[in-house]
């Protein structure tokens, strides 16, 4: 569904004779709030970060879009020969843990051996989608769509007097209920989104 699209629909029914409605800008911030809540909320967009590991470096600075670790791999040394194998990612008592020290920053203990650490992790949405990209198709599973315009209603509703505050609460109440829907049908399976993820660089297979 492209942003055209979108708008058009919350135009008609969940901003519908709302000031929002008046202005493209206003729902496509809308959307694009909306896209961000849903990509922290389900593991929409997986990316990976090979870290080359440098000699008594134990802090590194995550790519922009980095929200969490979803799974972290090194290269061990099993019987003298190089092994790649899942690392445990912020387990405290662990020596070998990849730990997470702050909102763009990780920590790779220096007991990790081998030249490369992959770090696979969830991103933030490719982009902010502007009124240069009305006829964009909106990065999001179609199953989706109601719990944007149900995000997009209750942003419209809340923007306004405290009638529509309380408008905007049945809102939200909607969202939650399309987000529930969408993991209680089984429509995404955050742990398993990852797993036919290649590692594939840096000699990483």
């Amino acid at each position: 569904m492209t942003v055209r699209q979108v708008i058009e629909l919350a135009k008609s029914s969940e901003a519908n004779g709302l000031p929002a409605a008046t202005k493209d800008s206003s729902i496509l911030g809308f959307i694009n709030l909306g896209l961000l809540e849903l990509y922290k909320r389900f593991t929409l967009r997986v990316e990976e970060w090979v870290i080359a590991l440098e000699d008594d470096v134990s802090y590194y600075t995550a790519p922009d879009g980095f929200m969490w670790i979803v799974a972290a791999y090194g290269e061990v040394s099993m019987d003298s020969v190089e092994e790649v194998n899942v690392l445990p990612v912020n387990e405290e008592d662990n020596p070998l843990s990849i730990n997470t020290v702050g909102w763009n920053k990780i920590q790779v203990p220096l007991s990790v051996t081998g030249a490369y650490v992959s770090i696979i992790y969830a991103a933030t949405p490719e982009k902010w989608y502007t009124e240069a990209d009305m006829d964009a198709t909106i990065n999001m599973p179609p199953q989706m769509i109601d719990a944007l315009l149900a995000y997009i209603g209750w942003k419209a509703n809340s923007s306004i007097s405290a009638e529509g505050q309380s408008e905007g609460s049945v809102w939200y109440q909607r969202f939650e209920a399309s987000c529930n829907n969408v993991l209680v049908k089984g429509f995404t399976n955050n742990n398993d989104m990852f797993m036919n993820h290649r590692i594939s660089m840096r000699g990483f297979v």
